[in-house]
């Protein structure tokens, strides 16, 4: 972690002379304690490992509950399959997209390509997990297909269940009409939020990400439910 996750840390985002004709920009984090300033990430690493006053943001949490619901996922369908097995694999910068504060369209934006790729699955996993019970699947049939096959062809689609996957789906959707990841369309993310609870755009994307984290880890954890009890059957 680095202060990007402390209360007291402000982005400072300047554009001159206008922000419709900047001709210098100037970005960096300031410590609304101290006054220090930080240019590159080693700085951010460094003051937070020796500050006395930090105050881990609200939300902040939510992260390390997702990784958790993360390792719960993986742990259930290695006993499932016999052996050691990672559907879900999470690169480093992906956490550091994921807890980092939400300030900007543009931190939103990442965050949602973010979440959206930990769901790009290992589909040679979950192709042997179908394989395992005898349940056809098509070759082109991406991870939530897959998911989705699986737990109708074993009778455990509970309307939670079903929920959660569907909000699964409807993140990589989203994903999918933002920038930078595909060719912007605003209108689609517009009624993709809202069907989501989420207003967009927003002034509160701080608030805004909290609540698609929250969303993100509850589908997580009914997933994770529904593969233990499939471990255990």
């Amino acid at each position: 972690m680095d202060c990007r996750v402390c209360d007291n840390c402000r982005l400072i985002d300047e554009e001159f002379p206008s922000t419709r004709e900047p001709i210098l920009v100037k970005r960096w984090y300031e410590c609304s304690i101290t006054g220090e300033v930080f240019l590159t990430l080693d700085e951010l690493r460094e003051a937070y490992v020796r500050c006395s006053h930090r105050v881990v943001r609200v939300g902040h949490g939510l992260p390390r509950e997702i990784l958790e619901e993360i390792d719960g996922i993986n742990l259930a369908i290695s006993y499932i399959l016999g052996r050691k097995a990672k559907v879900i694999k999470v690169k480093p910068e992906i956490v550091a997209y994921i807890a980092s504060p939400c300030y900007s369209r543009v931190d939103f934006e990442t965050k949602v390509g973010a979440l959206a790729s930990l769901l790009e699955m290992d589909i040679s996993v979950l192709r042997e997990l179908l394989n395992k019970f005898g349940i056809k699947y098509e070759r082109n049939e991406k991870s939530l297909k897959l998911l989705n096959r699986l737990f109708s062809g074993k009778n455990m689609m509970s309307p939670e269940l079903a929920n959660a996957l569907n909000f699964l789906e409807q993140m990589v959707r989203l994903r999918n009409k933002l920038p930078p990841y595909h060719t912007p369309s605003m209108e689609e993310a517009r009624e993709i939020m809202r069907s989501l609870g989420i207003a967009f755009p927003t002034s509160k994307w701080q608030s805004s990400s909290e609540i698609l984290l929250k969303k993100f880890l509850n589908a997580l954890k009914e997933l994770r439910i529904a593969l233990m009890r499939l471990a255990v059957r």
